[in-house]
């Protein structure tokens, strides 16, 4: 009787979920789960016609966003009234 071939490698391991110590290695990980984040949000919006928009604060404190159709088109929403956004340059 044959035998399975044994993998090579150990495959894709859980991971504790904790603060992340070496500021490098957290800014490495933040910009993959980001990227990872906004392309989720893409698939929601192109396979279920969602209307999404989706803002992260970086450690560093600058903001990433992404909208569909745009950010802007989907805060309106929230203020129909068009006040001026956080930069005062039609930006979000």
């Amino acid at each position: 009787m044959a035998m399975a071939p044994r993998r090579t490698s150990i495959g894709r391991q859980r991971i504790d979920i904790r603060p992340i110590e070496n500021h490098e290695a957290r800014q490495v990980c933040f910009s993959k789960r980001r990227t990872g984040l906004f392309n989720k949000a893409s698939e929601l919006a192109i396979m279920c016609g969602a209307e999404l928009a989706a803002v992260v604060f970086s450690p560093g404190g600058k903001a990433f966003t992404f909208g569909d159709p745009s950010v802007d088109a989907i805060l309106q929403r929230f203020d129909p009234a068009g006040a001026a956004p956080a930069d005062g340059e039609g930006h979000w």
